[in-house]
């Protein structure tokens, strides 16, 4: 592969972990905690499910991404399908390093899938028909650890990434 189609796949690698931790960071540092200031809460449920289903089509476009840059990263820096296919490859330092960041991406795609397709949806519903209930209120805290959990783990993932393309490991 040529250097220029290298340096086009590191950086929309690089542009759609961006887009992904920062749209998440913004979303629970900034976004709903200024929403909690407004005092009709029909308001802030709709803004809320407005802009989470507009960062859902960025968040999985930017997933899926990451997933074809990682691969074609991997395939230009001379990591082969054979070499994937080697226990040798998985026991060495990078190897493992590489697997930890494929575990934890999966993670990611799961606690996302959950959150974007089951528990965001019920907490929106319910906040909008049962606002100040106990099932709204207990949705709602779920989505928000599920939120932060993966803006952790998307953290990890990013300094994994940063240990992989440095030649570093964690083991």
């Amino acid at each position: 592969m040529s250097p220029q189609l290298y340096a086009v796949s590191v950086s929309t690698h690089i542009l759609a972990a961006t887009i992904w931790i920062g749209g998440m960071l913004f979303l629970s540092l900034v976004l709903i905690p200024g929403l909690r200031q407004l005092d009709d809460p029909a308001l802030r449920s709709r803004l809320i499910q407005t802009v989470g289903v507009r960062f859902r089509l960025v968040g999985w476009l930017c997933l899926g991404l990451l997933l074809f840059t990682g691969v074609t990263n991997l395939l230009t820096r001379g990591i082969s399908v054979d070499l994937l296919a080697e226990s040798a490859f998985w026991s060495g330092a990078y190897g493992r390093t590489l697997l930890l960041k494929l575990g934890v991406f999966g993670v990611i795609l799961l606690i996302s899938a959950t959150h974007d397709w089951w528990i965001g949806p019920r907490a929106g519903d319910t906040a909008r028909t049962r606002p100040g209930s106990p099932e709204a209120l207990r949705l709602r805290r779920m989505a928000i650890w599920f939120g932060r959990v993966n803006a952790a783990l998307s953290i990890a993932m990013l300094a994994l990434g940063v240990l992989l393309a440095r030649g570093l490991s964690v083991f």
